[in-house]
């Protein structure tokens, strides 16, 4: 009776729905066309966008009401750990339904319980929200509830959710909103989540610290920054050649494989029928650059871009709705890609006037290449496209070979 009187004298309950409703609108609103438990996983972990903000005001709301009773407990006949432990069940009630919705709705966008990574993702609906639990029951004790609770839930959002609209990229993989998915091909790398849950870790001994501010304020402001600073340089340091994307690792799936000379194969989730579609559509852009001279690949493969170049093998770029101009310039760049293999070279995968040269030659309209290239590099591709055959095949050959249109990008 004690424990529900708690939770009916609480603000947790007033933020089921409205969190709720949040999550519906996140983790809610993607439809994943294969079932896999990973990417189920991730979806349910971009749930923690709205239990991050609920978990924390309704922390520091229910620190407050802990923090008006300190001469009650100080006479009390239960044990503070107790008691601590009994202020709490609100926000770890709150906490528990919220992360059994995200995993509903995630079930329900993926049609697929999370398994395997995902269980990974999911953790993250856990750890975060608690580590910024922690930060609003700090901030509670510290000041009145009315301010504490929304102050908690607008800094622990604008943390996950803004940092991704600024220019630096770093600061994205320390908030902890993971909005880039693992794929078939890759899996994201776990520091994606190990980092943010080091991170709020870090805040919450910072704010925690500051909770001595009146007795010894000066000691517990200086002791605050520097825990502070010390928790982001360190995530920095972890993330900083990361750019704007999180690292990934290549995922090791069976293959499923249709047709000959090319066999077209993808991740066996996808099913032959894929292979067979994907097969289909690419056939005529391959034919095209096979009678321009170029060397036709052995196999076109759906595979991550991580893993080292294979003779004979060119990558597969393809989707379902892939308009018919969208394939060209995809089999161009995958004839980069292979054509740069077959010389033990590595593609850096970036634009060149190969792939336009390329791309129209696969059936891409040229007044269309041409307005997607500045004019200096569509008149290489027109110059080139004047002369003979065999010439245009062996310079597409030399100019992938010698990748001087890659550009190393600088993480700041």
């Amino acid at each position: 009776m004690t424990t529900l009187a708690n939770l009916r004298t609480s603000a947790a309950p007033w933020l089921v729905l409205p969190a709720f409703v949040y999550m519906v609108l996140t983790a809610g609103s993607s439809r994943e066309s294969v079932r896999d438990g990973v990417l189920a996983g991730e979806l349910a972990a971009w749930a923690v966008v709205a239990i991050v903000p609920a978990v924390a005001a309704a922390a520091s709301w229910e620190a407050g009401r802990h923090r008006r009773i300190a001469d009650l407990r100080s006479v009390a006949a239960r044990r503070p750990l107790r008691l601590w432990v009994w202020a709490t069940v609100p926000v770890l009630a709150l906490h528990l339904v919220l992360v059994a919705g995200a995993l509903v709705i995630a079930r329900s966008s993926a049609e697929v319980w999370p398994s395997g990574r995902g269980l990974l993702a999911v953790a993250h609906l856990v750890v975060l929200p608690f580590g910024w639990s922690a930060v609003g029951w700090s901030l509670g004790m510290l000041l009145p509830r009315a301010a504490a609770a929304p102050l908690a839930a607008v800094a622990s959002w604008a943390w996950m959710a803004m940092t991704h609209a600024m220019g630096t990229p770093f600061l994205r993989h320390l908030g902890g909103f993971v909005m880039e998915n693992s794929s078939l091909t890759d899996l994201v790398d776990p520091l994606a989540y190990l980092v943010p849950w080091l991170v709020v870790g870090g805040l919450a001994g910072a704010v925690g610290l500051l909770t001595g501010v009146r007795r010894r304020p000066v000691p517990a402001i200086l002791a605050a920054a520097l825990v502070a600073a010390s928790t982001l340089v360190a995530g920095r340091s972890l993330v900083l050649d990361w750019g704007f994307s999180p690292r990934t690792e290549p995922r090791a799936m069976p293959t499923v494989c249709a047709g000959r000379a090319p066999a077209v194969c993808v991740p066996e989730a996808y099913g032959r029928v894929h292979a067979e579609k994907a097969r289909e559509a690419a056939l005529p852009a391959l034919g095209a650059l096979r009678s321009a001279g170029l060397p036709g690949p052995e196999v076109v493969r759906l595979a991550s871009a991580a893993l080292p170049p294979v003779r004979g093998s060119w990558p597969l770029l393809w989707s379902s709705d892939m308009p018919a101009d969208q394939i060209a310039i995809s089999v161009a760049r995958s004839a980069v890609t292979g054509v740069a293999a077959d010389a033990g070279v590595r593609d850096c995968r970036q634009s060149s006037v190969a792939d336009a040269w390329a791309s129209v030659v696969a059936g891409l309209d040229p007044r269309e290449a041409r307005d997607r290239m500045a004019p200096g590099d569509w008149a290489v591709v027109s110059e080139v496209r004047s002369r003979p055959a065999p010439e245009q095949a062996r310079w597409f050959t030399e100019t992938v070979r010698a990748q001087k249109h890659c550009v190393r990008s600088v993480a700041r």
